[in-house]
């Protein structure tokens, strides 16, 4: 099955400038794949989640040092796989959105959907900084301290927008990466030449070489660890692309 990346869906609509006519709708996200921990935020404090446990619309949730996990949303056909230190909130009253990434980076496979009424709903996703949408599209995503956000597209065309709607929309394709600052319109799209392998293993664009320095401390307990420039991505990455860019389509 050919999949599509989280953040190209996440600003196709909010993009074009027209309202979704999907209204707020609750969804169940699976965990298929946890290393370490996974921890769902709750009144009564944190909780650990493990595989085969699931979480809904609205729930705050985060990853520890040095772990990974892979949520699936069957509904809207995605999977995210998040890697260390990563704090993200799966969206509530936000029509179309399905995660709100706050700080961290994770690797977005959206599916083609297949719906009874044959009328695809949006698929966004948000960061302090951007609107991501897609068709088609396998993409990783990093978001900063200062929610300065980071994108590297491996397949298809992934169209970003500043937040509040700063500059114009940009469509960023197959081994190309752009940047988001809060605020500013995005950055020109670059080449870059990493693989899903690289992202997963914690390579970003901070340091070609070396592991990302995305990857620091972030809250809770887990305060005051180091980041570790290895640890590596999702264990549950089937379907995914390994190579670093696709052909390059012109269109969504």
């Amino acid at each position: 099955m050919r999949k599509t990346s989280i953040a190209a869906v996440l600003g196709l609509s909010l993009l074009s400038g027209a309202p979704s006519t999907e209204g707020p709708l609750s969804l169940t996200y699976d965990v298929v794949a946890v290393k370490h921990k996974l921890l769902l935020e709750a009144p009564e404090g944190e909780r650990k989640l493990q595989t085969g446990d699931s979480a809904t619309s609205g729930d705050a949730l985060r990853t520890g040092w040095r772990a990974t996990a892979e949520l699936a949303v069957p509904e809207r056909a995605a999977r995210f796989h998040l890697g260390s230190s990563t704090r993200f909130r799966l969206a509530h009253d936000q029509p179309g959105v399905l995660l709100n990434l706050e700080r961290g980076r994770l690797r977005a496979v959206f599916g083609p959907e297949e719906r009874a009424d044959g009328v695809s709903a949006d698929r966004l996703v948000t960061t302090p900084s951007a609107v991501l949408a897609v068709r088609g599209t396998e993409y990783g995503i990093e978001v900063r301290k200062n929610g300065e956000t980071s994108l590297v597209v491996f397949e298809g065309v992934v169209e970003v927008k500043e937040l509040k709607g700063v500059g114009e929309p940009i469509r960023v394709q197959a081994g190309e990466t752009c940047r988001v600052r809060v605020g500013k319109p995005p950055s020109p799209p670059q080449n870059h030449n990493i693989s899903t392998h690289d992202w997963d293993r914690g390579r970003g664009m901070e340091s070609p070489g070396q592991g990302s320095s995305m990857q620091s401390p972030m809250m809770g307990g887990d305060a005051g660890k180091p980041g570790s420039s290895g640890s590596s991505g999702s264990s549950g990455s089937s379907g995914s692309s390994s190579r670093g860019g696709g052909s390059k389509g012109r269109g969504l």
